[in-house]
């Protein structure tokens, strides 16, 4: 009874929001056209400034409006809505040694850059090598997320088998000062307080974020409650000078500081395990333009991740540093990128019960050459190489060849030839409780291929498809042995994906707009278990969403809909077939009663769906990781 009345009362909210948003003043400009007409600006395809339509890559944009409006509490929760990324969480928080698992085309070797500048901490054994993407939790100093969903090796490493993730952070014009408050309360204990001050004078700029940030257990689809606390600290402090129009220098510094409690082995209370965090990087760029036809980019980086967890991983540090020197020269129809790139991963202490290890380094020195060539207006051909020599596996060289044609101002096509290196982490290798110091580098192909189209004013979308085939992939093996009762990383002898994407985007008219995404994504099995992972990842994924603004309010609706995951005991579980396809649905609605004030609300998983992101089991048994159920956010956001 309990539960229909509290979705009666959930779809009386829905009703009464609809009807102010139906008699909300419709303020609809042509510029929006330019949201859905896929000229937007982006950078990560081809470390060039290009329009994201005639990008010859599967590369989609998270912009600021997008960010504003829904009001996402990470840039993990921001990618969940884009096809072809899968993200899985133990539990709520997004803390612990084992979240934050990312993939990209069923890949998890993935690179994460903020500001171009490579942010992976490769020595994490959770991550899968890249940063915990929940802790970048103050949005507020975000200008847009730019999503590579294309292998991109030549330009960014051995790790960008699946793709990029560039998290780009605000700047500001100059003479400008804005600052924002907000506050936000909600279910599950839920206490957050952001703060944000950027301004820009005589060519020096800022931009100081602050947050912080308390949740509480929550409850899953069924009414279980779930051990999950988190008591976080978010700091961002930006500081630039341009000088004139032909250089600029910038120095970023993010801190993350946190103390939580988390499930250790699915949602069963007893079995819990307290942890903290203090994670800190540091970068600094200088930017040049030489002359009309030359710029450089020079930056160095450091990532650290301090990690305690009682029991589990009693304590993981690890830092990763480097730098990079990219040169960019364009003449014609050439257009030349090349540089250097180092980084280098220490461990400075991993310790557990049975395990003590310490000054374990692991370095990649490599250099880089891509031309992008346009024979005309409609061809373009780009051709790259990178030699990479990695301390412990040696030399290796990794070329890419791209092929576009754009027969029209409405339609860009593309083709594509990669080929990949990626050796193992540090943990893979030295993991007390998973590793695997025998693991061999997984090399191999990809191909792809995609369109980018407009069919009239208002609709807009892109086609990709691809294939990708490797040696020696670097996957978990669950099964015990004497040496390793949890499992260890292992090699697959040989691993083959396929996978397709599409997106659509219309305008319907005053003020709605709607998009729809699919993902399909297939990796053959190993003797004995299911496709995909074992599982890990659905066969298919659903995006839809529905949007509306006027100049009082502003309506988001959007709906995943995950299609079978198929577990590993999925022919034999009658019960388990209702938890391999789901819909999760969520909204979030803004008003703003003056120009200086927003006030927002967002509801998570409206139908209260029972579902989880990780655990192999098909039935909601004591090892699953339940998603959180519905759950509510109120905030408030003061400008001035």
């Amino acid at each position: 009874m309990n539960k229909v009345k509290a979705l009666s009362n959930a779809v009386l909210m829905s009703v009464l929001m609809s009807t102010s948003v139906v008699w909300g003043t419709t303020a609809f400009a042509a510029d929006n056209l330019q949201e859905y007409s896929l000229d937007t600006m982006v950078v990560t395809a081809s470390r060039t400034s290009e329009e994201e339509f005639k990008a010859n890559a599967n590369i989609q944009v998270i912009t600021r409006k997008q960010i504003e409006e829904r009001h996402f509490d990470n840039i993990s929760q921001a990618l969940r809505d884009i096809p072809g990324v899968f993200i899985a969480h133990y539990g709520s928080n997004g803390e612990g040694s084992i979240s934050n698992n990312l993939y990209i085309n069923g890949s998890s070797n993935v690179v994460v850059l903020i500001d171009g500048q490579r942010a992976n901490i490769n020595g994490s054994c959770g991550t899968a090598g890249k940063m915990a993407l929940a802790e970048i939790s103050n949005m507020e100093g975000v200008e847009k997320v730019e999503i590579l969903k294309s292998s991109a090796s030549t330009l960014y490493g051995s790790d960008a088998q699946g793709g990029v993730i560039n998290i780009i952070t605000r700047k500001i014009k100059d003479g400008e000062s804005k600052s924002k408050i907000t506050a936000i309360t909600g279910s599950y204990d839920r206490e957050q307080y952001n703060f944000s001050h950027s301004g820009s004078k005589d060519g020096f700029y800022w931009n100081i974020s602050a947050q912080k940030k308390r949740t509480g257990d929550y409850k899953d689809g069924w009414g279980r409650k779930i051990v999950d606390k988190l008591d976080a600290t978010n700091n961002t402090y930006k500081i630039g000078k341009r000088f004139n129009d032909n250089a600029e220098l910038f120095v970023n510094y993010m801190t993350y500081k946190s103390d939580y409690v988390i499930t250790n082995s699915g949602w069963s209370a007893p079995d819990i395990t307290p942890g903290t965090r203090d994670n800190s990087r540091f970068e600094t760029v200088y930017n040049q333009k030489v002359n009309n036809n030359l710029e450089n980019n020079l930056s160095y980086f450091r990532n650290r991740n301090k990690g305690q967890e009682k029991d589990y991983f009693k304590v993981n540090d690890f830092t990763t540093e480097g730098f990079s020197d990219q040169l960019t020269y364009k003449d014609g129809k050439h257009t030349i990128v090349s540089g250097i790139d180092y980084y280098r991963d220490k461990v400075n202490l991993y310790k557990n019960k049975s395990a003590n290890t310490s000054g374990v380094k692991i370095s990649n020195k490599s250099f880089f050459v891509q031309d992008e060539w346009t024979f005309n207006d409609k061809w373009k051909f780009t051709s790259g190489l990178r030699m990479d020599d990695q301390s412990r596996y040696g030399r290796a060289n990794t070329p890419s060849f791209v092929l576009g044609y754009s027969p029209s101002d409405k339609i860009n096509a593309y083709f594509g030839y990669k080929r990949f290196f990626t050796a193992p982490y540090i943990a893979h290798l030295y993991s007390a409780v998973y590793g695997n110091p025998d693991l061999r580098a997984e090399r191999g192909t990809s191909l792809e291929a995609g369109m980018n189209f407009i069919i009239d004013d208002t609709t807009t979308g892109s086609l990709n498809v691809f294939k990708r085939d490797s040696n020696d992939a670097m996957a978990y093996d669950a099964t015990p042995t004497a040496t390793h009762p949890k499992g260890q990383y292992v090699n697959i002898a040989q691993e083959h994906a396929r996978g397709a994407s599409l997106r659509l985007s219309k305008i319907l008219g005053n003020g709605f707009s709607a998009n729809v995404g699919y993902n399909y994504l297939y990796i053959k099995p190993d003797a004995g278990k299911a496709p995909n992972r074992n599982g890990a990842m659905p066969r298919s994924n659903f995006n839809l969403g529905m949007n509306y603004n006027s100049s009082k309010f502003d309506v988001d609706l959007a709906g995943r809909l995950t299609v079978g995951k198929a577990q590993n005991r999925s022919k034999n579980q009658t019960i388990g077939k209702s938890f391999r396809t789901y819909w999760v649905w969520d909204s979030v609605v803004n008003y703003k009663p003056t120009k200086t004030i927003n006030i927002f609300g967002r509801v998570n998983n409206i139908f209260n769906r029972m579902y989880t992101e990780t655990s192999y089991e098909l039935n909601p048994n004591d090892k699953w990781f339940s998603a959180p159920g519905r759950n509510f956010e109120l905030g408030v956001e003061y400008s001035f």
